[in-house]
Formats: C-alpha cells, structure tokens, sequence
C-alpha cells in the first residue's frame, strides 16, 4: 500500500490555492512546474508556453511526476488567468456603477472544480 503525499499549490494574485493528494513523493516535481510557470509568466519569453511546458514536463522519469509537473504549471498558469479575468470584472462593475460583477450559474459544460 503506498502512502498517500499531499502537495500544496499556494494563493496566488487574490487567487486560491489548492492542496492535491498523491499516491508517491512527488512534491518537487510539482513544485518545479510551479516555478517554471511562474518564470515564464513574469519573463519577457518569447517562447510558447506549451513548448516550455512540454520539453520540461519530458525530462522527468516517472508518469506520475509528469503529471504532478503538469498540474503544478497548469495550476499557476489558471490563477494568473482568473486573476486577470477577476480584476477586468471588477473593472467593468466598477464602470458601470455595480460593486459585483454578475455571476452566472454553471451549465453542463462549464468546468468544475
């Protein structure tokens, strides 16, 4: 039986964190995907973030720290994003005189967290 590791992606730009359980140790590749996200967000790179991701994530071994690596970047990549959607709204109510932006129920197809 192995032993379950949990990893934790902190709050970023007003966004939340997350903590995600995994079946191994697989912490530092999970943070390096953060790290990496992190340095491609605030660099002026030219590259593009799928092949930064990719030739990175492809140096690692095992399956499951690919995936771990993968979440860790993804996950920063999605605050950044929210936090530039959150702040445009904010923006907009702010504009047109609402404190709150309007908020929509979820459909079928939207994501879930």
């Amino acid at each position: 039986m192995s032993k379950e590791v949990k990893t934790c992606l902190p709050s970023y730009d007003g966004q939340p964190g997350f903590e995600i359980t995994w079946s191994a140790d697989c912490k530092e590749a999970f943070n390096r995907g953060v790290k990496l996200a992190q340095f491609w967000l605030d660099s002026a790179c030219s590259g593009w973030l799928w092949a930064v991701m990719i030739a990175e994530r492809d140096l690692l071994p095992r399956a499951i720290d690919r995936r771990a690596f993968e979440v860790g970047f993804l996950g920063r990549v999605h605050q950044r994003l929210r936090s530039h959607e959150a702040s445009s709204q904010s923006l907009i109510g702010v504009a047109s005189g609402t404190a709150q932006p309007e908020r929509h129920p979820l459909t079928e197809t939207a994501c879930r967290c």
